[in-house]
């Protein structure tokens, strides 16, 4: 066998039922290719990153691999900033936006033949708080949708779970008035989103100049308070066109503060974070990301 004859698996037992039988069926691959696969369970939040940690220091894999959803990715990629192991993707979760922004069909063949020979490439990151992220920070309308889901909920309707609870938020109103210091500069907004991607809740292009290799974060502003503002936003993030609509600010920076004078909810790359206010700046660290062959 040639590529990658070590891998390592940490794998979030709840994404996605395990995708319809995804997970069994790339580790079964990955054997049929003389792989070595060791898999792990996470047993609670922060779990995988002391796992990720752990298998990078020891040396032993030639990939560890996150098997869950963007969360999960997120925190097995925080246990190996500074590692030469490469991280790879086993994309069980629910909108799997690292997936669809590297290409990644997900096909068993397809997963495991990236895990087994595709490159290694370095990608940038960003911080929050201190706290890397890969793909995105939302403040005000996503992170109370995020907020509003229970994993029992997002088990059982899937991607209806951010459908329904998006409409119940968008018929509440927008409601989480936000200042935005960036570089300096002062401005308010309804709601916020800082992107290290193009993608944004799957397969919606929200940055159409955005490269996850590139270290560049970008800002999307959304000034306007009102359901049809709202609406409009929605749609031109369906068309692809939010960076070109009236009311939206985009913005590269080095570093952007967030803060409001009541509590406004936080998503992190697709799961709940805490509540404004935030400082957000380019990473200082690079991670080495498993992509699909071209």
């Amino acid at each position: 066998m040639s590529g990658r004859k070590i891998i390592d698996v940490i794998v979030n037992p709840a994404a996605g039922s395990r995708n319809g039988g995804l997970f069994d069926a790339v580790v079964q691959q990955l054997h049929d290719e003389g792989a070595v696969v060791r898999c792990f369970e996470t047993e609670g939040a922060g779990h995988a990153t002391e796992l990720a940690a752990r298998c990078a220091q020891e040396a032993y894999a030639d990939v560890i691999v996150a098997a869950g959803g963007d969360g999960t990715i997120n925190e097995v990629a925080r246990g190996l900033l500074g590692s030469p192991t490469p991280l790879g993707v086993l994309p069980l979760g629910t909108a799997n936006v690292l997936a669809v922004e590297l290409g990644q069909k997900l096909r068993a063949r397809s997963v495991a033949d990236t895990l087994l020979h595709g490159d290694a490439k370095l990608i940038g990151t960003g911080l929050v708080n201190g706290e890397m992220f890969l793909l995105m920070v939302g403040a005000g309308f996503d992170g109370a949708v995020v907020s509003a889901i229970q994993p029992s909920m997002k088990r059982r309707l899937g991607k209806l779970a951010f459908v329904f609870e998006g409409l119940k938020t968008w018929l509440k109103g927008p409601r989480y008035p936000i200042s935005v210091e960036i570089d300096g500069m002062v401005d308010e907004a309804a709601w916020v989103v800082v992107t290290n991607a193009r993608h944004y809740a799957g397969p919606f292009v929200l940055a159409p100049t955005a490269d996850i290799a590139d270290p560049h974060l970008q800002a999307f502003i959304f000034q306007k308070h009102s359901r049809l503002a709202f609406a409009g936003y929605f749609l031109g993030l369906a068309l692809g066109h939010v960076a070109r609509m009236p009311g939206v600010h985009v913005s590269r920076f080095q570093e952007l503060d967030l803060s409001s004078a009541g509590p406004v909810p936080v998503e992190v790359d697709g799961d709940a974070f805490q509540n404004l206010p935030l400082t957000i700046s380019q990473g200082t660290q690079f991670l080495r990301l498993v992509v699909p062959q071209a």
